[in-house]
């Protein structure tokens, strides 16, 4: 519970201070909302016209196993379609700390259902489309596939859409 407050107030916080910055906008740096993986916030550096560093924090997925998401990518616009939409690919490293339930196996009070956490660590690779309608400001689409090889293993399917403020 004190990590989402505090997840929030960092949001509020830099939501507050890009509504302060220069708003005649379009740089290099993107700040804003993700939804579904993670929902949370985004942060996106163009290293040029062709690349570009992405990171988001928050939380995983909802429902059982609901936990803290942290990621980084490297991503390369593989092709313009126009001057506003780029589909690009990408790969980097993520780390997600989930919470689950084992259930209590046994008679009476012997064993109780118990409440544990654990961290896995493990390869991220998105693919997505982005549509940048103005230079100020992103639309992005991206399916994901991680490969988590420490901790809990095993593969993980997503969906990942974020809305950003370049400034």
């Amino acid at each position: 519970m004190k990590k989402r407050y505090t997840l929030w107030l960092v949001f509020f916080s830099i939501f507050t201070f890009s509504l302060q910055a220069n708003s005649s906008g379009g740089g290099n740096f993107g700040l804003g909302l993700t939804l579904f993986g993670p929902t949370g916030i985004t942060g996106k550096y163009k290293l040029d016209e062709k690349k570009a560093i992405e990171g988001s924090l928050g939380f995983g997925s909802f429902g059982e196993g609901r936990g803290f998401h942290l990621h980084g990518v490297f991503l390369y616009n593989f092709h313009q379609a126009s001057k506003e939409i780029n589909f690009y690919l990408g790969g980097g490293l993520v780390l997600n700390n989930r919470r689950y339930i084992r259930e209590g196996r046994g008679r009476g009070n012997w064993w109780r259902d118990s409440e544990y956490e654990e961290s896995s660590l493990g390869l991220r690779a998105p693919i997505g489309i982005s549509w940048l309608p103005a230079k100020q400001f992103e639309l992005s689409a991206e399916i994901f596939l991680q490969l988590f090889l420490a901790g809990r293993t095993g593969l993980d399917l997503g969906l990942a859409i974020a809305g950003r403020y370049y400034f």
